[in-house]
Order: structure tokens, then C-alpha cells, then sequence
């Protein structure tokens, strides 16, 4: 016999409230900015936050909003016309932070679950740069019509749970909060040709406040364990002619195998296998 049972529900969260926030900058000469911020932030729960239909999922029927501070601190502009940068450090604090840990199911069962509640108190703090140097405008001045840079995105982010009453959770580090974010490549061309290289490498991340290191692939349930590191590579290049556009590129032509943000449920992690190199071309024309 199946169950099939229809329930209703009435369920509104009232909310009014002021957040309040500074920001300061200072420019000492032109193309140079010092900028720095400090606010109160707010998340709300959301329906995905209260709602799962997996077995192997349980959420606080308690669970609530989150509230804190964000900050950051930092420096951007511009070197002649050949370099633009972005450099900051950053901090943000949340009290009720909701997360995922795996317990056994409060609700009676003996079956160990991914508990969604608020956890308590989280703080994630790092250093992001942006970097984008024109070579052709440094080196090649002369040639108007050849076209070369390299740019970099870094982030540097570490996380932990200062308090929590839940148990092994204080000391931890914060779900999905990989240390190391990196994007970086370069871009060349000549006229109507123009081709581009990036490289992404993302570090190991948690997927859960216990942060359990267990191998995704070799755990029973498919939805608790670590993600481990990865890089992927894309390559792009286009020609233009007249009204005519051609467009080709590869994506992962490294062919590495990849996390992406995992199921917390059934057929398990989200994981890409190792087939994953995409060849795309496209043929536009503009009137």
C-alpha cells in the first residue's frame, strides 16, 4: 500500500526590520582609490532552506533566519592605461548561520541524515585580487592592431564555526568554502582574430559542518563526504569577417573529472565524470 496524503499549510513570516552600513573612499591621486565597508546583512530562510524531499534529509522545523556584519577593505584603480587591479580583504560574521551536518534522524530513526538547522555562529574572511595587464599597450605600443593581456582572479578564503550547539561542529570549518579560488589566462589577437586561454583551479571544500573527509565516492549514503580539488581549462577563439561572426572553443580540454555543488539526496554527488571535454562553434551574423 502507498501513502498519498495532502497537506496543507498557512505559514507567514512577517518581517521589518533596518540594516544599517558605512562606506568610506579616498582617492590620493587619479586612477587610485582606497575604499573600505562595514554593514549589517541579512538572509532569510527560503523555501528551499525548509523544504526537502529526500529521505536522507531532516530540517529543524525551528530553523530561522540568519543575521551578521559584512566588511571589506581595499585598494583599486589603474597603472597608465596597461594595468587595471582590485585588492581587498574582506570578513563576514553570521550569527544562526544555516548549514548541513550529519546526525542521526532527531525524529526517532536510527538512520544517520543530513540535518539542515541553524548551526550557530560563522565567520569567513580572506583576500581577493583582480588583475588585468594590457602586454600589447606595455610592449607593443606601435601596433595598433595587436591585442595581448593577461588577467588573474584569486581568492584566498578561510572559514570557521566560532560557537554551535550542535555536537563537533565549534572549530570547524564552514560548508562550501573552498581556501583557494583561482582564475587566471590570457588573451591574444591580431585584427579580426582573437583567442583566449583560462585556467580555473578550485581547492578541496566540506560539504557538510562536520566536515567529514570521507571519500564522496566510497561512503553508503552518496550524500556526505569531502570535494576535492580540481582545475579545469577552456580555450575560445573567434574571427570576425564583415557581418560574419565565427566562434569555436573547448571547454575542460583537459578532460578532468569535476565537482560540481552536490545532490543532497539520491542517485548521490554531483560529480562530472571524466568525459566532460565540450567542443562548441557558433556562425553569427549582424545585419
Amino acid at each position: 500500500m502507498i501513502l498519498d496524503e495532502t497537506k496543507f499549510e498557512n505559514n507567514i513570516k512577517d518581517r521589518n526590520f533596518v540594516l544599517l552600513g558605512i562606506g568610506l573612499s579616498y582617492k590620493p591621486q587619479n586612477r587610485i582609490e582606497f575604499y573600505g565597508n562595514v554593514s549589517q546583512n541579512y538572509r532569510s530562510v527560503t523555501f528551499n532552506d525548509i523544504r526537502t524531499v529526500s529521505p536522507s534529509q531532516v530540517i529543524d522545523e525551528n530553523i530561522t533566519d540568519e543575521k551578521g556584519y559584512t566588511s571589506d577593505i581595499g585598494i583599486r584603480g589603474q597603472i597608465d592605461d596597461n594595468v587595471t587591479f582590485d585588492a581587498s580583504i574582506y570578513g563576514l560574521y553570521y550569527d544562526d548561520k544555516i548549514g548541513e551536518y550529519e546526525t542521526r534522524n532527531p525524529n526517532g530513526s536510527a538512520a544517520i541524515v543530513r540535518f539542515r538547522d541553524n548551526i550557530g555562529t560563522a565567520v569567513t574572511y580572506g583576500f581577493e585580487t583582480m588583475f588585468d595587464w594590457s602586454l600589447n599597450k606595455t610592449f607593443f605600443k606601435q601596433n595598433d592592431n595587436f591585442v595581448w593581456n593577461v588577467f588573474s582572479n584569486i581568492a584566498i578564503t578561510d572559514s570557521e564555526y566560532l560557537k554551535s550547539d550542535a555536537p563537533n561542529i565549534e572549530g570547524n570549518k564552514v560548508e562550501f568554502v573552498p581556501l583557494y579560488n583561482i582564475k587566471t589566462g590570457t588573451g591574444i589577437g591580431y585584427k579580426n582574430f582573437i583567442s583566449s586561454l583560462q585556467f580555473t583551479y578550485v581547492s578541496s571544500q566540506f560539504t557538510e559542518a562536520n566536515n567529514s573527509k570521507t571519500d564522496a565516492n566510497d561512503n553508503t549514503y552518496g550524500i556526505f563526504g569531502q570535494i576535492p580539488a580540481y582545475y579545469v581549462a577552456d580555450f575560445s577563439t573567434s574571427y570576425k569577417w564583415k557581418n560574419w561572426k565565427l566562434e569555436a572553443g573547448i571547454t575542460n580540454f583537459t578532460n578532468n573529472s569535476y565537482f560540481t555543488r552536490r545532490a543532497t539526496g539520491y542517485p548521490g554527488p554531483g560529480i562530472i565524470p571524466s568525459d566532460t571535454r565540450t567542443f562548441y562553434t557558433t556562425l553569427e551574423f549582424v545585419f
